[in-house]
């Protein structure tokens, strides 16, 4: 899949035509779902996107609001290292859930505007 995937598809895009390389957008499902934060997530919730270590790697996480719960991991996608770099430069991302079930969460992420 292209850089400039389709929603639906676990793509990443830059928004707007930018050339901001941090203006990025990922439609995807996370990984590693954790069922008892998953089974406090709705659709339509909002989820922080942080960097988290689990040695020797380092990911990007989805947590809740206000509670940081670890919901599932943004992994095996294209672009991930790029989300990586922007997150440790300090942009802020946030997953808004488009679908969830028991085992399952999938999320829209993009930017927070600073």
């Amino acid at each position: 899949m292209s850089p400039r995937g389709q929603e639906g598809q676990g793509g990443v895009e830059g928004l707007g035509g930018s050339a901001d390389p941090c203006n990025l957008r990922y439609d995807t499902d996370l990984t590693g779902v954790r069922t008892p934060a998953v089974a406090t997530v709705r659709e339509r919730d909002v989820l922080d996107v942080t960097l988290h270590r689990e040695d020797p790697f380092e990911t990007a996480v989805c947590r809740t609001r206000p509670a940081a719960d670890i919901v599932g991991s943004l992994a095996g996608m294209e672009g991930l290292d790029q989300l990586l770099g922007c997150l440790r430069a300090g942009h802020r991302y946030e997953a808004r859930v488009i679908e969830v079930d028991r085992t399952r969460c999938r999320v829209l992420v993009e930017r927070v505007a600073r």
